[in-house]
């Protein structure tokens, strides 16, 4: 269905483009107006999305341009996404049919109308046009300083007499974090934020701090004389909240008592139940640990430069794996490794640029038990 779609919205985009080149040179009576939209179900909609709508009452058309359009089909999707070597590209489409959609999607629609002079408007407008011309479109997307909404927001900046005023973010990594954990996919808000780095632990400037949509919106809102008038078209009708979800932390919490209860009970029973825990950490911890250092050195997602994450989660732990059945005590000394980097980075962790979460602390307990059953295996080592 998802290709159907995205085939049905690169042609209309494709005439939409071609009809915009089309207009005459004719004067325009332009109104400019910033889209903010809820999230979504899925994902990728978790922050929402932010548009820009022309209505052009000269030549009778109203569009709305959008920067966050990508293609499901794009070979090789998942592996351009995680390196950040993914295009994403301008599409355009009519008011009536971008309503109607977040309308399906029931997703609330809040407009700003700007008040920008005339010369403003056409000098926007003809960017956004040629936008649209040939690979114009296409743009490398970072999830923090380069998405639909800092496309926007620079659109505003070059184009306008528009000087922004700081929205309240103390860091990246705060209001990243934000929206999986009031949305109800919290596990998710714990990936990202062991995948991102010190980079996200940043102070953003005036010009960088609104790089989300409800940023943006409120950005706009709290500079004088920017927005002329505002509207909200309401189709949200599933019960909003703004509690931070506990889940993760409440179940890491259940899960570390639980693990450092097994590996201290000296029964035939919980030493099994110790055991698998084991295996299945050094799985997660290898896979995450390969995750994270290629994220951190490898990938063009800034966001991930420098994770200190990687003292603790690493892929040597699929190392561990190896020697974790063989009587010897090479496994002594990975544990002895694995803690020393453990420790060492709860110690400077004060003076590090990263901020770390309580739910990463209480992963942090989980893998100092992992690495001491790995010294008392050592011990016993034959």
């Amino acid at each position: 269905m998802k290709k159907y779609i995205f085939l049905l919205l690169f042609v209309l985009c494709c005439s939409n483009a071609t009809a915009l080149l089309a207009q005459t040179s004719t004067p325009a009576r332009l109104r400019v107006s910033i889209l903010t939209c809820d999230a979504g179900e899925d994902i990728y909609t978790a922050w929402g999305h932010t548009a820009i709508r022309i209505v052009d009452s000269v030549n009778g058309t109203d569009y709305v341009f959008n920067y966050g359009t990508f293609d499901f089909n794009t070979p090789f999707f998942i592996t351009k996404f995680i390196k950040g070597s993914l295009n994403y590209f301008m599409s355009a489409n009519s008011f009536p049919d971008f309503y109607n959609e977040y309308q399906f999607e029931k997703r609330d629609i809040k407009e700003q109308v700007l008040h920008l002079s005339t010369a403003e408007k056409e000098k926007w407008y003809a960017a956004l046009r040629n936008n649209m011309v040939g690979d114009n479109r296409f743009y490398l997307y970072n999830f923090i300083s380069d998405n639909c909404t800092t496309r926007i927001k620079n659109g505003l900046i070059t184009n306008t007499s528009f000087s922004p005023v700081r929205p309240l973010v103390n860091t990246y990594r705060e209001k990243v974090l934000d929206a999986p954990y009031r949305k109800g996919i919290p596990w998710i808000g714990l990936g990202i934020d062991l995948l991102l780095g010190a980079y996200s632990d940043q102070k953003p400037n005036d010009f960088q701090a609104a790089f989300l949509p409800d940023l943006l919106y409120e950005q706009n809102d709290r500079t004088r004389k920017l927005v002329e008038s505002t509207a909200t078209y309401h189709f949200n009708d599933r019960p909003v909240t703004n509690e931070r979800s506990q889940l993760p932390f409440q179940v890491l919490i259940g899960f570390f008592i639980f693990y450092f209860f097994a590996a201290k009970t000296n029964t035939l029973l919980f030493q099994r139940i110790a055991t698998v825990i084991d295996v299945l950490l050094m799985l997660v911890w290898g896979i995450g640990g390969a995750l994270i250092f290629y994220m951190s050195f490898m990938s063009m997602h800034t966001a991930c430069y420098q994770n200190y994450n990687i003292m603790w989660m690493h892929p040597l732990y699929l190392l561990a794996l190896v020697f974790y059945f063989v009587k010897n005590k090479i496994i002594g000394k990975l544990g002895l490794l694995f803690m020393g980097a453990t420790v060492a980075l709860l110690i400077s962790q004060y003076w590090l640029p990263q901020n770390f979460s309580k739910e990463i602390f209480i992963l942090i307990g989980i893998t100092i038990v992992l690495n001491n059953r790995f010294i008392q295996k050592g011990r016993y080592a034959a």
